[in-house]
């Protein structure tokens, strides 16, 4: 049933994709015409930073999946005028998707909280469906504002986690707090990451995530996400985005090191079936290039299809990246693996940063399971915030559903979703888990710093 859903969802973008760009070529010549094409090929270049910020008007919207990284193309959405970037510092503007030569921001309604994960888990589905007006402008002028803007003057917990382990829980417990804005897995640091990795990887940079242009974006990029909000707070809460963990961990304490660390596992077998359980037949297009890549012949035919854009995404080590990219490993990567090296690469990065005296804690989902109380008392000691009586109330009700209800997450659902791990699989998982130093399958980890 999932399946043929997103197949819909495919062909049906694919028909939006073909209407946008004739709507764009008719676009773009209207703006050559009355000069807003030249405009902003001016700001592009470091001119107008007064006036480099574009306001349009969405009228349709398609990204082709459930949740994804909305980019410019996935709006239809017509000219209104220019405006000074500090346009976006409006309490019911948030910031939505960076690329290496844009930013764009996301309109709300005034009273519409997108940052509710009691409605919506992740700020993505929210963006997307919420937005009425976009405010796009150069990288440039996104970088001066945030410059302007600087670090946060409010309390940030950043919370890391393998995925699956409970980290949507916790959000929504911080969520039910009246003096804490909760962040759910914003998209604007994983379209960065995509944007600037592929880049380097095309003209074989391996350290990316050293050079100053991109330290300076994501700098600027977690600033701009840390900005006032509707709600007013002085606690910002945020759960890093599944795929971007790997690079917050190394990112994070070294640019904001006053930020406060936590980060959320499991043990192998239990989060690897859980990740897998969510992922079956939601990527029907990366199961395709993977049969392409297996296959004897459509291999030759066509050598430069690339792995699991999943793969790339989860992946942060240029050493690791090159290990999967061999082509005994290429024909793995279904989506299993990804899950497996999902958990995988997320523990190892965890260790390192923490190796090299990075304050996180790490909080085992057993213990969640285990012992709530002890739990959220653990997590509110190292945090620096007082475990009242109101609170543990205001807890109590937050944990009474599923943190998830209501979506294709939600535990009944999943419940219905078969799956069928063999001993082959499990063998390949363990040569992945051998690889990052890690225990096998179906034995216990115990992070370094765990509570």
């Amino acid at each position: 049933m999932a399946l043929w859903f997103m197949n819909v969802m495919l062909f049906c973008h694919c028909v939006y994709l073909v209407i946008y760009s004739l709507f764009r070529c008719c676009q773009l010549v209207s703006w050559w015409l009355t000069g807003v094409q030249s405009h902003l090929k001016s700001c592009r270049n470091g001119n107008n930073y007064e006036s480099s910020a574009q306001l349009l008007r969405v009228w349709f919207r398609s990204s082709g999946r459930a949740i994804n990284v909305n980019l410019r193309h996935h709006f239809l959405s017509t000219h209104v005028r220019f405006v000074h970037p500090t346009y976006a510092l409006q309490k019911n503007i948030t910031l939505m998707t960076v690329t290496d030569t844009e930013a764009i921001f996301s309109i709300s309604d005034e009273n519409e909280d997108i940052y509710d994960v009691r409605k919506w888990i992740f700020v993505a589905a929210s963006q997307s469906v919420t937005t009425k007006y976009l405010l796009i402008m150069p990288i440039s002028s996104m970088v001066k504002l945030g410059e302007e803007l600087g670090d946060p003057k409010t309390k940030v917990i950043w919370i890391y986690h393998t995925g699956r382990c409970g980290s949507t829980a916790l959000c929504q417990v911080f969520n039910a707090l009246p003096d804490v804005v909760s962040i759910s897995e914003p998209n604007c640091v994983l379209s960065l990451d995509q944007t600037l990795k592929k880049k380097a990887l095309d003209e074989n940079k391996p350290s990316w995530l050293s050079s100053s242009e991109y330290l300076k974006i994501y700098q600027n990029t977690i600033r701009l996400l840390l900005k006032p909000y509707q709600k007013e707070a002085s606690v910002f809460a945020v759960k890093s985005h599944g795929l971007t963990t790997e690079l917050n961990l190394q990112l994070i304490p070294k640019l904001f090191p006053d930020f406060i660390g936590i980060f959320m596992y499991r043990n192998p077998r239990e989060q690897i079936t859980s990740l897998y359980r969510v992922l079956k037949g939601l990527h029907p297009h990366e199961e395709w290039n993977l049969s392409i890549i297996r296959h004897p012949v459509l291999s030759l035919i066509l050598p430069n299809i690339q792995l699991s854009a999943l793969t790339l995404a989860g992946c942060n080590d240029p050493k690791h990246l090159q290990w999967l990219f061999r082509k005994e490993n290429k024909i793995l990567s279904d989506e299993f693996i990804f899950a497996v090296i999902q958990f995988a690469e997320t523990c190892f990065h965890y260790k390192e940063v923490v190796g090299e005296g990075a304050p996180i804690v790490a909080i085992k989902y057993e213990l969640f399971q285990q012992n709530k109380c002890k739990f959220f008392e653990a997590i509110f000691h190292h945090s620096g915030l007082e475990l009242t009586s109101e609170r543990e109330a205001l807890i109590d009700i937050a944990l009474s559903e599923d943190s998830q209800k209501g979506t294709p997450l939600e535990k009944s659902v999943l419940a219905q979703k078969k799956i069928n791990i063999t001993t082959e699989m499990i063998d390949n998982a363990n040569r992945y888990l051998k690889y990052y130093d890690l225990p096998g399958w179906g034995d216990s980890l115990t992070l370094p710093n765990t509570m």
